[in-house]
């Protein structure tokens, strides 16, 4: 760990991220120290801030992927239309994108881009969707704001809100809001979340 340290300071990684690289990911530095300066070297190029959690982050992430598996994962996007512009991208505003299955990654765009409408290129803007429970979450909450879209109550733009808020205000914001005008949400969304005792009057 003590090279690798060093060399992570060498390379102007300020200390209290070296920190939490040693508290968080204490295994990244145990990697043999040429192909962790490689990679820090290749993060430090794609422009990400040194000071940022999004750094230590995106060096976690190619650490926990052998050459092969990193070209792999960038041929996925690329097959789904993605350009390399739009892949660094989403990888500097997350670097776990990298870290989701073939098969996880194909499942979400489809699904944006047969049920949602969107272009697959939408989801290199959102690339936190790819994180997300396909089943828990991604799911029922696009269920409901697909009816919610239909009825004009809502638009597009605020698909990105409603995935990303806590459960307590999705219900809020999407569910208790608009249930007295269009009260199937309420089944829809029960249904999808395997919820059907859900009291959503409290």
């Amino acid at each position: 760990m003590g090279p690798n340290i060093s060399m992570l300071i060498n390379h102007g990684i300020p200390e209290w991220n070296v920190s939490k690289l040693i508290t968080s990911q204490p295994t990244v530095l145990m990697s043999k120290p040429d192909r962790l300066s490689q990679i820090v070297g290749v993060v430090k190029g794609m422009g990400f801030d040194t000071s940022s959690s999004t750094f230590i982050c995106a060096i976690c992430s190619m650490s926990a992927m052998s050459k092969s598996t990193w070209e792999g994962k960038l041929e996925v996007y690329r097959s789904l239309g993605w350009s390399e512009d739009e892949i660094l991208s989403a990888f500097r505003m997350q670097p776990n994108c990298m870290m989701k299955s073939e098969k996880k990654i194909r499942k979400v765009v489809d699904f944006f881009v047969n049920t949602m409408g969107w272009k697959s290129s939408d989801l290199s803007r959102n690339p936190n969707f790819l994180l997300f429970s396909f089943e828990k979450r991604i799911v029922p909450r696009c269920s409901v704001l697909r009816i919610l879209m239909s009825n004009n109550l809502i638009k597009k733009e605020n698909i990105s809100t409603a995935l990303q808020c806590s459960d307590t205000d999705f219900l809020r914001k999407f569910i208790m809001k608009y249930q007295d005008g269009v009260p199937e949400i309420v089944e829809v969304y029960q249904g999808k979340m395997g919820l059907v005792g859900l009291d959503l009057g409290s």
